[in-house]
């Protein structure tokens, strides 16, 4: 290892009691300086660092183990590329390591873009013979969750089982986290569950795991589950649970923990108020969201955007750029979250020279990079104004390579404005990155059987078959009294769903008398009689949670469904009819927005 002895100088050395002594030759009075270690807290830039090292080799401590640990956990506590780069190389020069200093590097590593580099040097140190302990897992862990390496990790599990650390306090949370990162969240709780008696940042792992996994009925049975024990929530629990409640659109369940965290003082943290906002706004309670938001204290940059996300997803384009107005007038820089807000309140709203102009200024003004769902933003902007060609056109001259999803938007717009032709082409460009989504062959099947092109839709659904992809399944929720219920399209085979279907026969009865007309051109099957495509559409899921909900809570309540899919128009028609009959407001949101039904109108003004 070369190194260049550069002079230090000791005229900004700050007094440390380690000193370096001197006998000044004109009057013989010693001089002393403070010994180079000392000035490591000083050091701003890895050149400082390196002259250290280089006195450290002039000194002949090349070889003392305490010496260089102290270099190597500087550079591990700011691990940069560069301070990593050098603590290896002082690492693999060292003939000797013992653990704590793996332990330092690999701490430094776990926390970088490199994490997998911990994992290499690991094999390095069972090699030379060294003994892991039990701060070793936590670190050689989290590299492995940062890096997505399940098999390693796997690896590693089975090592620490075998010297008897699986059960060490910090080795478990570590582990859980592991196994949810790499997206194995069953093999998670199997981790979990293996834990006689749980802290609270083992919860706080597997709830927060089955969270991201879009499991949260799982994340809400365990919070209860904790709930009943002696330990107490934090604000990481919290997040966790909010996400829960907003993945389930959960809104009683969200507004007790809103009374909990109050009582509590837990909304002192900007990120618990933050993730309050995001949970009522995908629950349907914009009214709440801006309650909580206007509370605040403290605003910083993720509050304001969850609050123009807000607005965006309830289709209020311009409250969403007045609030993006206020953000700048208060001195908070927008990021790239608050330009994904501002692009969707657009694309919802049909302001499409508003939307151009923010996605100019994201670049120009603030040096932020479209991401690919910026650029999904746009697509649906001018996919959503029937401007198909300008979106083919921008996707294809895009200077990242288009996702099956950029694809799929487009493709959802072609459907919404009938255009086949370019719905084919659409289709091509998809079955190239992607052919297993059902979603897509059912698109433009159903925009072919609309233009009456029964031979294309014959042909796409024999492709579905000879491919053996299946159609995603309707499915919609309905929270009644605290409890979730999930409704599937067409499914009559349990004993409530055929009560239920009876309800719905006579509801459709009702809504018929007041102008309500299905519409059977949305069922695509040339066979089917007219009263076999009435049938079809009457037991779609969100007619079965709009009816449960109907049944199930006091004359005047809000009904409040989720549905995984774009809802269809005919169920559109349908909620504005019921929400006039039955002085309701229902609040419906699918996989692109909110739709707010009151007295027979809805609030996307049927631009969705």
């Amino acid at each position: 290892m070369t190194i260049q002895v550069l002079p230090i100088s000791p005229l900004h050395a700050p007094s440390f009691p380690t000193t370096i002594t001197k006998r000044d030759t004109s009057n013989s009075h010693p001089l002393s300086y403070p010994h180079p270690l000392s000035l490591l807290p000083k050091c701003t830039h890895l050149t400082e660092v390196k002259q250290i090292l280089g006195f450290i080799l002039k000194s002949h401590l090349q070889h003392d183990v305490p010496t260089l640990a102290k270099l190597i956990n500087f550079c591990t506590q700011n691990p940069t590329t560069t301070y990593m780069a050098h603590a290896h190389q002082i690492f693999v020069n060292i003939p000797q390591p013992d653990i704590v200093l793996f332990n330092s590097m690999a701490r430094g590593y776990a926390r970088t873009d490199s994490s997998f580099q911990a994992i290499s040097l690991f094999s390095r140190v069972l090699y030379i013979g060294l003994q892991p302990d039990d701060y070793t897992f936590p670190s050689l862990l989290k590299a492995c969750a940062n890096s997505r390496a399940l098999e390693e990790g796997k690896q590693t599990h089975c090592f620490a089982i075998k010297l008897g650390l699986n059960h060490n306090i910090y080795v478990q949370p570590t582990l859980i986290n592991m196994y949810t990162e790499c997206k194995d969240v069953d093999a998670a709780r199997r981790v979990f569950d293996k834990i006689p008696n749980p802290c609270i940042i083992s919860y706080n792992a597997i709830i927060t795991g089955y969270a991201r996994s879009s499991r949260p009925n799982e994340a809400l049975s365990l919070f209860r589950e904790l709930q009943a024990s002696n330990l107490k929530p934090t604000d990481v629990t919290l997040l966790s649970v909010l996400s829960s409640c907003a993945l389930l659109g959960a809104l009683d369940l969200g507004n007790w923990i809103n009374e909990y965290i109050k009582k509590n003082g837990l909304n002192q943290y900007v990120k618990v108020s933050t993730a309050l906002i995001d949970m009522y706004a995908k629950c349907g309670s914009l009214d709440a969201a801006v309650t909580v938001f206007e509370n605040m204290l403290v605003r910083d940059t993720q509050a304001w955007s969850a609050m123009i996300v807000a607005y965006a997803m309830h289709g209020h384009g311009h409250k969403a750029i007045s609030m993006f107005d206020q953000m700048r007038e208060n001195g908070v820089r927008p990021d790239e979250i608050t330009f994904l807000g501002l692009l969707s309140a657009c694309s919802h709203s049909g302001l499409l020279e508003e939307g151009y102009s923010y996605f100019n200024t994201m670049r120009a003004k603030y040096g932020i990079v479209p991401s690919i769902k910026h650029y999904g933003c746009m697509v649906d902007l001018l996919g959503r104004a029937g401007r198909l060609h300008e979106a083919y056109t921008f996707i294809e001259e895009l200077p990242i390579t288009p996702t099956p999803i950029l694809w799929r938007t487009l493709l959802s717009a072609c459907s919404s404005h009938g255009n086949v032709e370019i719905g084919k082409r659409v289709l091509e460009k998809i079955f190239v990155l992607d052919d297993s989504h059902g979603g897509d062959y059912v698109i433009l099947s159903n925009t072919c059987a609309r233009a009456g092109k029964w031979e294309d839709v014959n042909y796409i659904r024999k492709l579905m078959k000879d491919r053996r992809v299946n159609k995603i399944p309707g499915c919609s929720s309905v929270e009644v009294n605290n409890v979730v219920h999930e409704f599937f399209s067409g499914d009559g085979t349990r004993l409530e769903y055929r009560e239920l279907h009876r309800a719905l026969d006579k509801l459709v009865l009702e809504l018929k008398l007041v102008g309500y007309t299905p519409d059977t051109s949305l069922v695509f099957h040339a066979d089917l009689e007219e009263e076999e495509k009435e049938a079809t559409l009457r037991y779609h899921s969100e007619k079965l949670a709009i009816a449960f909900g109907l049944l199930n809570s006091p004359p005047g309540a809000t009904i409040r469904v989720v549905k995984n899919l774009r809802v269809c128009n005919d169920c559109h028609s349908a909620a504005k009819f019921i929400s006039l009959i039955f002085n309701r407001q229902i609040i419906l949101r699918d996989i692109q927005r909110f739709h707010h039904f009151r007295d027979g109108k809805c609030s996307c003004g049927d631009y969705w």
